[in-house]
């Protein structure tokens, strides 16, 4: 299959094109399409097709994977009609895209901040019509950039949107939050950080390993000691609730993005 990829030089975009063409996508099969951002990322693939337009892109292509900005999308020249088409982007829905390439095979995927190392977790759902050859294109394609699991419903895409497509900004917050305890308790700075870069690389042993979570906070809490206290005592001041309503937050903007069908 010929692969067009709208959006090539983005964060994503890159992520997922780079990282397929090193898992051995045929570099002649893979039209890219940009719009200012530097191309060195694929100065090693240089058989890849960079698309005057996106009526070139599609012409050319299949699979066409949307990795662009919901408000810039559809870009002149744009036609999905008939394609396999898997979306990146926020807002635009199932329906609404089936709207705009009618006969076209339609896949909306989150990827997480951690597609540019391989790690990233993207779950998928899928518009009618998808065939089992179909899925196995997009199944190759998200596990370039890491794990990826098909979901049943847009609902449950606009909610792991908010949980698994936050990638490590819960983390970041309460590293931050961490840091500042520490700077405020008098700690050189340079101490703090090296601190709280213990603990981040303590919960990233976790990664991949969400069935070990109780078993882990059981064992500290079986001691009886300063870490337990801590646990007990960020239980009593409401932090599952805290987590729960930020990923009911993230939901709800989710869910109005792609009722609405705007950008941000």
């Amino acid at each position: 299959m010929q692969l067009g990829l709208i959006g090539a030089t983005g964060w994503l975009g890159t992520a997922l094109g780079t990282r397929a063409l090193q898992d051995g996508w045929p570099e002649t099969k893979l039209t890219l399409l940009n719009r200012s951002a530097a191309r060195s990322a694929y100065d090693h693939w240089p058989g890849v097709t960079w698309a005057r337009d996106a009526a070139e892109l599609c012409a050319r292509s299949d699979v066409l994977v949307l990795s662009t900005r919901p408000e810039d999308f559809p870009q002149s020249g744009f036609v999905g009609a008939g394609k396999l088409v898997i979306s990146f982007m926020t807002a635009w829905s199932l329906d609404r895209l089936a709207a705009l390439c009618p006969g076209a095979r339609i896949v909306r995927a989150m990827p997480n901040g951690a597609a540019s190392e391989g790690r990233s977790f993207t779950p998928w759902v899928a518009g009618p019509g998808l065939s089992a050859e179909d899925a196995a294109v997009v199944r190759l394609l998200l596990s370039a950039m890491g794990e990826e699991a098909e979901v049943r419903t847009e609902a449950e895409l606009d909610y792991l949107s908010a949980l698994s497509g936050s990638g490590s900004a819960y983390p970041a917050l309460m590293a931050q939050a961490m840091l500042n305890d520490a700077l405020v308790h008098g700690l050189d700075e340079a101490v703090a950080r090296q601190a709280v870069a213990s603990v981040l690389a303590a919960g990233g042993a976790l990664a991949g390993q969400a069935d070990r979570v109780d078993a882990v906070l059981a064992a500290y809490e079986s001691y009886r000691g300063v870490t337990a206290a801590g646990l007990q005592a960020a239980r009593e001041a409401g932090l599952a609730a805290a987590i729960t309503t930020a990923l009911a937050a993230a939901e709800a903007k989710a869910r109005q993005l792609t009722a609405q069908g705007l950008g941000g």
